[in-house]
């Protein structure tokens, strides 16, 4: 897996993490549509690329002897935030006369960048004006060579090729190729853990069952919860072996244990007051408590809420 930290916003980072695939991806896209795939983070940073030239020969003449890279920025920036508000492909010509489409790429809706194909024409000439300009600058000619090396698609192509666009922008989401990793990561194994508490669970199993890595696992739990897998499983049962104490008071702490995976009531019951800092049996039978949502009192002297 490789990972990348996106800067959101001066106070908060969102890390986001992509699929080795994806390289592979629009290395394939590119080379079969000859045109130039990328993903570009919130902050405008080319996160991963088609390794096709960056840039092609016309835009780079553009920008080097016409207009400079400004243009590109502003109108890449501009597009970028009209798709995000319509939550759809923007597809649009650019200031130098091409064409380019960008997608929003929201994961559990949440913005985590965007992915832009561009750089190919849609017409036989350059745009008058750019032409005009580049006569000015004695490039004309280079600019229509250029032009004219460029991929061409007519409407009807182009319509394909963006309704292939879409289709490879919600491959990528739904295969989770590229994840925020975090809130949507630790939900899904928090669930998996919920659905499990009756026996026991392991890191590796339930990174199978997100289809993730033990570290990625590991590290969204250190990072966003500020504790360990194993202790997150822990606190989980302990919830609910209170849980069954306020709802089943009838089971005894033997019973409790077993359903939750514990053979040994003994070890439960020694986990139990290393977590808590008392014993279960003091939880267990002290009714008033339990009623009211309150643990005991701790070795602080100090109530814990349930």
């Amino acid at each position: 897996m490789q990972v990348t930290s996106i800067i959101v916003n001066m106070k908060n980072a969102l890390e986001i993490i992509l699929h080795d695939s994806i390289q592979h991806i629009f290395d394939h896209f590119a080379a079969s549509f000859d045109i130039v795939v990328v993903f570009y983070s919130l902050d405008g940073r080319i996160v991963c690329r088609s390794r096709s030239p960056a840039v092609s020969d016309y835009c780079r003449l553009v920008q080097n002897r016409l207009y400079g890279s400004a243009h590109c920025t502003l109108s890449d920036e501009t597009r970028c935030r009209e798709c995000t508000a319509s939550r759809r492909i923007v597809n649009y010509r650019c200031h130098a006369g091409i064409e380019e489409a960008v997608a929003p790429i929201f994961i559990a809706n949440q913005l985590a960048g965007y992915a832009m194909i561009g750089q190919f024409r849609s017409t036989a000439s350059p745009d008058s004006k750019v032409l005009c300009d580049a006569r000015k600058r004695g490039c004309a000619a280079d600019l229509k060579t250029a032009f004219d090396h460029l991929a061409y698609y007519n409407e009807f192509r182009k319509q394909h090729l963006l309704g292939l666009f879409a289709t490879l922008v919600d491959y990528i989401i739904t295969k989770e190729i590229v994840t925020v990793s975090g809130e949507r990561l630790l939900s899904r194994v928090m669930a998996f853990i919920e659905q499990n508490l009756h026996r026991p669970i392991r890191l590796p199993e339930a990174a199978k069952t997100v289809n993730r890595s033990c570290s990625s696992i590991s590290h969204a739990f250190r990072v966003h919860l500020n504790k360990s897998f194993s202790q997150a499983v822990i606190e989980a049962k302990l919830q609910r072996a209170e849980e069954y104490f306020r709802q089943s008071p009838e089971l005894s702490i033997g019973e409790v244990a077993e359903r939750l995976g514990y053979a040994d009531p003994l070890y439960f019951s020694r986990l139990y007051r290393k977590i808590r800092g008392f014993p279960p049996s003091q939880y267990h039978y002290d009714s008033d408590l339990k009623c009211e949502g309150i643990l005991p009192m701790s070795k602080t002297g100090k109530t814990r809420n349930v």
